[in-house]
Parts: C-alpha cells; sequence; structure tokens
C-alpha cells in the first residue's frame, strides 16, 4: 500500500510495534483488524499509516530512524554517534547486536519502528560511517 502523502510504497508492519510508537490519542483511532505500513520517507510527515487514516510524527512516542532520527537499533540503544564512537574506539556495533539477537535479548518486534530486525539498518550505517569517504552530511 502506498503512504497517502508521498506516494511510495510503504514497509508492512506488525500491529504491536506500531502500538507501541503511537501516543495515546493516536490509538484511540487505530484500527487493529487493519493492516499498517511505515511510510520510509525522511521528508514525508507521515509515520504510519492504514484504512484509517495517518499517523504523523505528532502522533508516535520515539524518534524513528526512517524519519531522520539518530536511533539504528531501539534495542541495544546504538544511535549514529555511538555508531561513530565505537568504530573510532574498535569496537562492532553488528558484532554486539549479532550477540544480543543470538543470546535473545531484542524486543525488535516491539522496539523497532518497522516492527523487525535493525540489523540491516544497523550493518548499512556501520558502512557508511566506516567508509573511506566519511559519514555524508
Amino acid at each position: 500500500m502506498r503512504c497517502p502523502q508521498s506516494g511510495q510504497e510503504g514497509l508492512p508492519v506488525p500491529l504491536k510495534a506500531v502500538k507501541n510508537f503511537l501516543t495515546g490519542r493516536a490509538l484511540a483511532r487505530l484500527d487493529p483488524e487493519a493492516a499498517h505500513y511505515l511510510c520510509q520517507d525522511p521528508r514525508c510527515p507521515v509515520v504510519y499509516y492504514g484504512a484509517e487514516g495517518v499517523y504523523r510524527l505528532e502522533d508516535v512516542r520515539f524518534p524513528v530512524y526512517d524519519k531522520g532520527a539518530s536511533w539504528v537499533c531501539y534495542c541495544f540503544d546504538w544511535t549514529r554517534e555511538a555508531i561513530q564512537e565505537a568504530l573510532l574506539a574498535g569496537k562492532d556495533p553488528v558484532a554486539e547486536v549479532e550477540a544480543g539477537v543470538r543470546a535473545k535479548r531484542c524486543a525488535c518486534e516491539v522496539r523497532n519502528p518497522r516492527g523487525k530486525c535493525c540489523l540491516p539498518a544497523l550493518r548499512a550505517e556501520v558502512a557508511r560511517l566506516a567508509s573511506p569517504r566519511g559519514p555524508l552530511p
């Protein structure tokens, strides 16, 4: 399903992730029987949408990575800044998160606004920040 504002195809998101991110006021409008999607266009103010309408940035309780927030890994508190610091210190954020996932300590299906594992986004951020050209502005 396409975002009603950006027109981009949305990412299907599990209901429990949407419910975790929405404010109490926004939850009052939620149709728990409908499918919900995340608009990944960082320029679009719509975060989630479904048959009942849209939920914008002011309708969510936490910063959303896809909307430009620094947060990358919601379970283990990895922000872009923390990733950069870890890389400069010779640490491997991906290996640390993988170890946490193997130990069954993550709750991505609820804590991540995408409702799934953050490892693909984390790997992309690590690659971007570790590139010889450095992070892009």
